[in-house]
């Protein structure tokens, strides 16, 4: 097979197989039933005959630009049909196609496929001749109608053949090829058999009339022309068009592109590609090179294929398209000289469209980065045209107004958001009735399209408030708390100080006391700071604990009989078990319980019970602390474990205390594995749940809370 046959698609090069085969298959039944053998002298005259009148045709245009020709060497293969044996007109006429394609310098694969085509039509007209009225034989009516219907067979074998490869190449239907065709295919018989006979009688009887038949028929040349191109140009105006239409669907560089290619071939029925940001944007053959054609070139340049980048070795035309290079090339249809005209309008086309979609394609990634700005961010945001109607609400602005954002449109900023400084530009805090507060900034934007519009960010500042506020309370309990110990401590060192040798001895050892009790509960709200400090600047990798094997039971005992000893007025008991041993950290675990038990005992009244138990369960160690206190509204419950939460009014406390306690109980629990629970009942007391596992998975992380003494 040719190196063209292989580079052909598998449809072709399985049509060229099967007309070779049909070809040759007639070929042999024609000289098997054809006994007159063939004369040489006759095939000659009607080989030349046939040769000679490829060069006078009449185009018949069938799509595109496409056209079937009439030629004399159809009438001429008609005449030797009515007057000589089929095996004679046969090998003459095939050998007439085959020098005059030759001579005309036809691609070898088109060559091979017009010829084994031509083989394959004569053979079967040839045939019908033979079994109708066989030849040498008088002429007349049936040997007329055997012409006309051995023709009619020709004719169609080549359209059959012809439509196929059409459609193996240009990807277009074989069958709507053929209806296309038919008509044309027709008229073809028809006009070679009338001339034919003609020519015959002619030549019977006056030969020297012979050559005036090619007057009419160089006036219907010269007719056919004109018609052809004008119905070629109407075709290709009503494909233009189409492109056109398509073109402006566009929406990226990308679709121009395809549809550039989609035009030619539709209006030229050529191949084309089309070259962009240095690289092949539409399929090309294998082997193609990068094209160095300027892509602002308005004007189509003519080059062999491999000079414009395809791997082609046939023509090309290329044009700038402004953003690349439309490169065509024979497909379908061969690649003519009427096509740079289309070509220059195409490149004018896809310079406009490339352009346009490109900006098309900016403006929807400007708009999609905005939409995801406005959509994406936490804040609320809203658009308001000049009467104030709703415009845009961002989802972040309808979860803050509880509102549905696709149904804010249109109405009003006041009835859907409620009273604000919608209309006013600046920056305001607004509170809510729900009691949330909202800042609120309101700037102007001029649009075209909608006239002056006011854009609305709205930020939810409730929590930064509460935090402001905490930080004020903070600062109140830690002023306070500071000064609470101080107070008796500067009291009494004045008085040691002035009235030393006017104390007994116990009364000196009474203020030492104070002085002592008083500096540790300066000490203990010192460390208590700190540790909040230290857990609050790691809150993303937990502490590094130190778990070894525990007694609990021990550990409560010690903890409990200092506490108690601590807190005279109140009474600490421990419920445990004989025994119960769990890996924790055993530092962290006597934090927990001392901060327990100071604050039952801070809150109960004097002479109550804080109980202390342990109970084992499972795979969990349960601690719980009991007091007798005031108790805790059920609102506040999950409040208190935050920071400098405390249930009295800072202003007007009753107990001392930062509010740290249960702060860093709830902290150290979840750092040892564990969680913490509360139940409380007003009047009756506070029950503190903490459980602990007996086996923690604790990892080793890079910091761990320095040992406070």
């Amino acid at each position: 097979m040719t190196t063209a046959a292989a580079a052909a698609p598998a449809s072709a090069r399985r049509l060229l197989i099967g007309v070779a085969a049909l070809g040759l298959t007639l070929l042999s039944v024609l000289l098997y039933v054809d006994s007159n053998g063939v004369a040489l002298l006759p095939a000659a005259i009607l080989a030349a005959a046939v040769a000679g009148g490829e060069a006078i045709r009449v185009d018949l245009s069938y799509r595109r630009g496409g056209i079937a020709v009439f030629t004399l060497g159809h009438a001429s293969l008609a005449a030797g049909l009515l007057v000589l044996p089929g095996g004679t007109v046969v090998l003459a006429a095939t050998t007439a196609i085959a020098i005059w394609q030759l001579a005309e310098r036809i691609p070898r694969l088109k060559l091979t496929f017009n010829v084994l085509q031509y083989l394959a039509g004569t053979a079967a007209a040839a045939l019908v001749v033979e079994f109708i009225s066989p030849r040498p034989g008088p002429l007349d009516g049936r040997t007329l109608a055997a012409a006309a219907a051995a023709l009619s067979l020709c004719c169609a074998v080549n359209t059959v053949a012809v439509s196929g490869m059409i459609s193996a190449f240009g990807g277009r239907s074989w069958a709507a090829t053929m209806r296309q065709m038919a008509q044309s295919t027709m008229l073809l018989a028809g006009g070679s058999v009338a001339v034919g006979l003609l020519a015959v009688l002619l030549a019977t009887d006056h030969l020297w009339a012979l050559p005036t038949l090619i007057v009419p028929l160089g006036l219907l040349h010269a007719a056919s022309r004109r018609e052809v191109q004008a119905q070629t140009d109407g075709e290709r105006a009503v494909a233009y068009v189409d492109v056109e239409q398509r073109l402006a669907e566009a929406t990226d560089p990308e679709h121009v592109h395809a549809r550039l290619v989609e035009g030619v071939r539709s209006m030229l029925g050529c191949s084309a590609a089309v070259w962009a940001n240095n690289e092949w944007a539409t399929p090309v053959p294998s082997g193609s090179t990068p094209c160095t054609v300027n892509p602002h070139v308005s004007m189509p340049i003519s080059a062999t294929g491999p000079a414009l980048g395809p791997n082609i070795q046939g023509p090309c035309v290329a044009v700038g398209i402004g953003n690349g290079v439309l490169i065509v090339w024979s497909g379908e249809l061969p690649l003519r000289e009427a096509a740079h005209e289309w070509l220059e309008r195409l490149g004018s086309s896809g310079r406009v469209h490339g352009a346009r979609s490109a900006a098309d394609a900016a403006l929807r990634r400007e708009r999609a980065t905005l939409r995801a700005i406005v959509h994406g961010t936490a804040d609320g945001i809203f658009v308001m045209d000049p009467h104030g109607g709703v415009v845009l609400c961002n989802p972040a602005m309808a979860e803050l107004a509880q509102v549905d954002d696709t149904a804010v449109a249109g109405a009003r900023a006041e009835d859907v958001f409620g009273e604000g400084p919608w209309s006013e530009e600046g920056v305001r805090d607004v509170i809510r009735p729900d009691d949330r507060v909202w800042r609120i900034a309101v700037s102007a934007v001029r649009d075209r399209a909608h006239g002056d519009l006011r854009v609305a960010v709205v930020h939810d500042v409730s929590a930064e408030r509460r935090v402001a506020r905490m930080k004020d309370d903070m600062l109140s309990i830690v002023s306070h708390e500071l000064r609470t110990p101080l107070t008796p401590i500067k009291g009494s060192a004045q008085l040691l100080r002035r009235r030393w040798d006017r104390m007994n001895a116990g009364q000196r050892e009474d203020m030492l006391r104070t002085i002592e009790q008083r500096a540790d509960h300066l000490t203990r709200l010192v460390e208590d700071l700190l540790l909040v400090g230290q857990m609050s600047t790691a809150t993303d990798t937990p502490h590094r604990l130190q778990p070894i094997k525990v007694d609990m039971v021990e550990l409560l005992r010690e903890t409990t009989l200092q506490l108690d000893a601590g807190h005279p007025m109140h009474t600490v008991l421990l419920t445990a078990p004989d025994e119960l041993t769990l890996h924790t950290d055993p530092l962290r675990v006597r934090q927990i319980i001392d901060n327990l038990v100071n604050n039952a005992c801070k809150f109960s009244p004097s002479d109550s019970i804080i109980q202390v138990s342990l109970i084992p369960d499972a795979e969990w160690a349960i601690v719980r602390v009991t007091d007798q206190g005031r108790g805790i509204p059920p609102e506040d419950v999950d409040r208190v474990f935050e920071r400098f939460e405390r249930v009295e009014d800072p202003l007007h406390m009753t107990t001392s205390g930062a509010g740290l306690g249960l702060y860093i109980v709830r902290s150290l629990t979840e750092r040892l594995g564990g969680d913490v629970a509360m139940a409380s009942v007003l009047g009756t007391g506070t029950t503190v749940t903490v459980r602990l596992p007996l086996n923690p998975a604790v990892t080793a992380p890079e910091e761990r809370i320095s040992a406070v003494a």
